[in-house]
């Protein structure tokens, strides 16, 4: 198998992964479903979610199918991931009062005494992910 299948497959998990976590976890009572929050905001949410379903599918799309430039899929799939998936890092930044914490204020989890978000961690397992299948497609000369 050359390296640059493994860079598909690796980030065709990724791909997949993440749209079927993404709305597994959040077309939950504590994100979508939530009473509490807006209707409008749910329906940005659910948006956010079909957009990064649609974007993966096209992603997949261009990785699997012949092409004369099949690094260029490579580049759109790692593309797609780090602009769904960075933001989680500095959103919280430029938008005042939002949190990466889902659950209730004040049980924020931690892990040997630090803050530990569990979807950060999934982010940069996913962008980890990425990159090393964007390298490592660029490790064989053919494909």
């Amino acid at each position: 198998m050359t390296m640059f299948r493994i860079a598909r497959l690796i980030l065709t998990v990724e791909l997949l992964l993440g749209v079927f976590l993404s709305f597994l976890l959040d077309w939950s009572d504590n994100h979508l479903l939530h009473p509490a929050w807006h209707p409008h905001a749910r329906f940005h949410a659910a948006l956010l979610l079909f957009f990064l379903a649609g974007a993966s599918g096209i992603a997949l799309w261009l990785m699997w199918r012949r092409s004369l430039e099949p690094r260029v899929a490579i580049d759109v799939a790692a593309l797609i991931t780090g602009a769904f998936w960075t933001p989680l890092f500095y959103v919280t930044s430029v938008l005042p009062g939002s949190t990466a914490w889902a659950g209730p204020s004040g049980a924020e989890p931690h892990l040997a005494g630090v803050l530990f978000l569990p979807n950060l961690a999934v982010a940069l397992l996913f962008l980890g992910a990425a990159a090393a299948a964007h390298r490592i497609s660029r490790v064989s000369p053919k494909h």
